[in-house]
This record gives C-alpha cells, structure tokens and sequence, in this order.
C-alpha cells in the first residue's frame, strides 16, 4: 500500500514537473515569436522606406517644394485589374493567381537570384491577408498614406479630391526575408492612373546595414 502511494506521488510529481516545463517552454516560444515579428515588421518598413526614398523619390529635392507628396498604398494587398472571366492580368500579377501557381513561379530562373529561404518566406507571407501598414521613412517634402480599397473611390476625382498631390497608389506584397534579414523579395503594382500601371518582383539586399535595390523583374506594364 505504501509503495502504491509513493508510485502515485512520484507520478503525480512527474506530471507536474512536466506540465510546468511545456508551459515554460510554450511561453519561451511565444516570446521568441513576438521579438521576431517585432523585428520582421521593423525591417519591413526599412525595406519599404528604401525602396520609395530610392526608386521613386530619389529627386525629390528637385519638385516643387510647396507641397508635400503623397505616397497611397493599399493595407491589404489585391489585384485590382484581374478580369473576371480570368484572362486579364491574373496570370502576371502576383496577387492573382493562386497560391500553387505562386509557389510554382518561384522556381523562374530569375528567383534564383534570391536564396531559397527568402523565397520561402516571401510565399508564406502572401498566405495570409493582414494589414501591411507599417512605418515608412521617406525623404522630406513626401509622407505615405495606408489605406483601404474602398478609400481609393469609385472616380477618380474622388482620389484626387482625398489625395491631392498623390503619384497614384501602390500595391505591395508582404516582404520575403532571410534568417539573418539582409535580403527581401517583394513584389509592386503601380496605377497611375487610365491605363498607366506595371508590375515587378523587386529583389533588395542590406550592406552596411543599409537597404539597396538589387534587380528588377517586370511582369506587365500598361
């Protein structure tokens, strides 16, 4: 009788010992996580930051400085001129087409330029719609505006009565990076307004702790 209590009592404390370890480390792994995405959505906006400041403000300095210019991107990223019958830019735009035919896409020899876990992390990201919004660095003289697609108005007077001094919107892809957070593959869409509009994957990588534009890959352009 005695043996069968101390079994108990040394089962019972096993037990314990071993929920308040999972419990540990369940805990570890959601503090981990939470500093990751921390860290992830700090260098997405660096990414981001870099990308407008170099690629569409880099002579900023030379506008009119009376007004301050508005960079529109959409929160959730759509494809906003796929047809509906699925013969328009579904098979070029990122967002489109589904996500095996994303997956797919990435073997196109020019991902090669990227490591395979930035690939893989840029896919896994467009898994998931959630809101991009983030903070943005740009030059002086331009500000970013995150906003919903039924902000953008049915006309387009409606856009430019909200967003007077705007350079058209943006649609962005969720960053891919790698482990150690030098390389992202992200993908743009740019409407400009009518038929102005093109795509491209855009491969950056960070050098001396700065982001740089690597390459370009078009996808369409209207």
């Amino acid at each position: 009788m005695l043996g069968s209590n101390m079994s108990r009592n040394r089962f019972k404390n096993v037990f314990l010992c071993a929920t308040a370890g999972i419990g540990l480390l369940l805990v570890l792994v959601g503090l981990l996580f939470a500093v990751e995405q921390r860290r992830t959505q700090a260098e997405t906006g660096a990414v981001l930051s870099a990308l407008f400041s170099q690629e569409v403000l880099h002579d900023i300095d030379k506008w009119d400085r009376g007004r301050t210019v508005e960079i529109v991107i959409l929160r959730n990223p759509a494809c906003l001129m796929c047809s509906v019958d699925g013969n328009g830019l579904d098979r070029q735009s990122w967002f489109a087409p589904s996500l095996r035919w994303r997956g797919s896409s990435l073997s196109d020899a020019w991902f090669a330029q990227s490591s395979r876990i930035t690939r893989a992390s840029f896919f896994l990201n467009s898994v998931f719609s959630t809101d991009g919004s983030t903070d943005l660095h740009l030059p002086r003289g331009a500000r970013v505006a995150f906003v919903n697609v039924s902000e953008l108005g049915t006309k387009t007077s409606d856009f430019e009565a909200r967003f007077p001094n705007n350079l058209g919107f943006f649609v962005v892809s969720r960053v891919g990076l790698n482990l150690n957070k030098t390389e992202a593959l992200l993908y743009v869409e740019h409407f400009c307004g009518g038929l102005c509009g093109g795509g491209e994957y855009v491969l950056m990588r960070k050098v001396d702790g700065v982001w740089h534009v690597v390459d370009h890959h078009g996808t369409w352009v209207s």
